[in-house]
């Protein structure tokens, strides 16, 4: 009859080690499935304020550009790869639109300003003849 007892009771503690490691496993796999982070949701937000702000997909690619300080804002587009530029400035007491591109021909610009006085139209083109046109 002893033997009997002690092969019970082996019995009996290989089960409770089983059914220990089966709750940890299920426990440790909940835990994992619960942490487990799903795909991060967009982003937003009903104010966003920074003093520059760069966004560029691909690091020589094209890219948008803003610039804020205490008397300067600025708002620039550009394409590397196709040499163009748009920039607007505005500044305390002027403000700029500038669009150029570069071509194997030269540089071809436009330019639009104006301060507290006046205004004026550029017009660079590619052969260097460039043509200014102010209020008279």
């Amino acid at each position: 009859m002893n033997t009997l007892e002690q092969r019970v009771e082996r019995l009996e503690r290989s089960c409770r080690r089983w059914r220990l490691g089966f709750l940890i496993l299920a426990v440790g796999g909940s835990l994992a499935a619960v942490a487990k982070p799903g795909p991060l949701p967009d982003a937003q937000f009903d104010h966003l304020s920074v003093q520059s702000l760069t966004i560029r997909s691909q690091p020589d690619g094209a890219f948008i550009s803003a610039i804020c300080d205490k008397d300067r804002a600025s708002i620039t587009l550009a394409s590397p790869a196709a040499s163009t530029l748009v920039s607007m400035v505005a500044q305390k007491d002027s403000t700029h639109l500038l669009l150029s591109r570069k071509t194997d021909k030269g540089l071809g610009s436009a330019a639009i300003g104006a301060d507290g006085q006046s205004g004026f139209v550029n017009l660079g083109a590619s052969d260097g003849k460039d043509r200014e046109i102010e209020p008279e």
